[in-house]
């Protein structure tokens, strides 16, 4: 697995870390909201060995009693811009020796 496939285990661990809860209190918690977690399953998580799924997302954040977004981190910068942008996409690099295509014309069989 890619470490970018899970991008919030850095937040939990922060945001468990915050309120001074070990990670058995925070399976304990997500255990009664109908969450199934172990603390082997949330250890992964937080060092992002394992991804995250949707529900678990949603029940991290209601035990925790924030947003979901907040669990992400905030956007990526290079040199001050966002990644990403006024970026050329090239799919094709012209050849300098081909000559332009020209529609051929189909031949149509004689008629008898």
């Amino acid at each position: 697995m890619h470490r970018d496939e899970n991008v919030i285990g850095q937040n939990v661990a922060k945001f468990r870390y915050q309120r001074g809860w070990t990670q058995d209190e925070l399976v304990g918690k997500l255990q009664l909201l109908g969450c199934y977690m172990t603390r082997d399953i949330l250890a992964n998580i937080e060092t992002q060995r394992s991804i995250v799924t949707d529900k678990q997302i949603e029940f991290l954040a209601e035990v925790f009693g924030i947003k979901e977004g907040s669990l992400f981190p905030e956007k990526r910068r290079l040199k001050g811009r966002m990644v990403g942008l006024d970026m050329k996409i090239v799919t094709r690099r012209p050849c300098p020796n081909r000559r332009p295509r020209t529609r051929a014309r189909l031949a149509h069989p004689a008629k008898k």
